[in-house]
């Protein structure tokens, strides 16, 4: 016969293991609930990320594997940066030499002018971004990156005209905000710069003039007020007096400027005769 305090041990025993298989069911229960719990907040994140647009290009796709367009950007990136460190600063020379590395490297890229525009939308693209956060820096200095590559492809591949404009680059390394916000706002294929160009689009659009003595601050006057040379057609100034007073430095890029419109409009002619 079983002693009263050994029923009691054996109850309590007993109860112990209940308590201990109902603890861990509400466990098992309680660790079913959160994962659901989780799994449900996982796929509301999932939704609302899904229902987000995606963060916009501005008209830049992806390069196509094998046709070196992000080695050729990488390597013209890499020429650049390290020459605006060794050279104070000297943005136009050292896109030159970014360009002459890139020619050397990957000719069939450069001189390709289907490949060439779509590295030019890759630029448009980082210049927009850098413009939408705020680095207007880096977005004039993407200007000039711009105008560079469409100066070369113009001169060097189209040869449509007979002289690289690098006066375009000067102005833009220094452009006003309306200026630059409204060169990649006409260029790109999305609304995205449209609420910043109703900001700057009371700034009044500035140039720069040629004159290094210029009196004018930083040398810059309202670009509907500049005057320029209309021999080369290239040197612009805020007034009579700068060109009078540059005439003895500008004279013999002048007429060297000159003489090559004058020689490239002459072959121009000839070849629309010969293509009649």
């Amino acid at each position: 016969m079983v002693s009263r305090k050994k029923a009691k041990g054996k109850a309590r025993k007993a109860k112990k293991e209940e308590d201990k298989d109902a603890h861990d069911d509400s466990s098992a229960a309680a660790a079913q609930q959160r994962e659901q719990e989780g799994a449900l907040e996982a796929q509301m994140q999932r939704l609302l990320i899904d229902s987000l647009p995606s963060p916009c290009k501005h008209g830049f796709d992806p390069f196509p594997e094998g046709e070196n367009c992000d080695r050729f950007v990488s390597l013209f990136l890499e020429t650049f940066n390290a020459g605006i460190g060794n050279k104070d600063g000297k943005k136009i020379d050292t896109m030159l030499e970014a360009v002459d590395a890139v020619d050397k490297k990957y000719p069939e890229v450069l001189y390709d002018s289907s490949k060439m525009k779509h590295i030019l939308s890759y630029f448009l693209s980082g210049g927009t971004d850098h413009i939408l956060n705020g680095r207007d820096g880096a977005a004039r200095t993407t200007v000039a990156v711009i105008i560079m590559f469409e100066e070369f492809i113009a001169f060097s591949v189209q040869k449509t005209q007979a002289v690289l404009h690098l006066q375009k680059l000067m102005e833009m390394l220094i452009a006003d905000d309306h200026t630059l916000v409204s060169f990649f706002r006409k260029r790109i294929t999305c609304s995205c710069l449209d609420k910043k160009h109703k900001e700057v689009k009371s700034i009044k659009k500035m140039g720069y003039c040629n004159n290094e003595k210029c009196p004018l601050p930083d040398g810059k006057v309202e670009r509907s007020k500049m005057l320029y040379c209309t021999r080369c057609r290239y040197a612009y100034y805020c007034s009579r007096d700068c060109q009078e007073t540059h005439w003895s430095d500008h004279r013999e890029a002048c007429k060297e400027r000159a003489e090559r419109n004058a020689k490239f409009e002459q072959e121009m002619r000839i070849r629309d005769q010969n293509s009649m």
